[in-house]
């Protein structure tokens, strides 16, 4: 089964903002630094390869949520080894097509 990672990078900076796991079809998304989530706000990873949302998180009830991390089942599947991956936030709402990206990086197969 593959095993994947992939540490997602600030385009801006450079600095690590994230790193993604994958486990067959499933995906792991550690922030190392908290996002809080409110009213329709989301985070979501999209594999630029496939050009798809993958896993999301959003704020529970609307309320801020503080998230740290999240993780789901990929929708296509196991990823391809180098596959391009970003992680996005959107405000949601009529606005949910805006995504802002906080990270990009690409999966290789983790050797651990």
């Amino acid at each position: 089964m593959f095993k994947g990672k992939a540490e997602l990078k600030d385009p801006e900076t450079g600095n690590i903002v994230a790193t993604l796991t994958e486990d067959g079809d499933r995906l792991r998304v550690v922030l190392k630094k908290p996002v809080t989530l409110s009213g329709t706000t989301r985070l979501a990873i999209y594999g630029t390869t496939e050009n798809a949302e993958l896993i999301a998180a959003a704020a529970t009830n609307g309320q801020d949520t503080e998230v740290h991390e999240f993780h789901g089942v990929s929708p296509i599947g196991v990823l391809p080894d180098h596959a391009e991956l970003s992680l996005t936030r959107s405000p949601g709402g009529p606005l949910g097509t805006l995504l802002i990206v906080l990270g990009r990086g690409e999966l290789h197969r983790d050797e651990r």
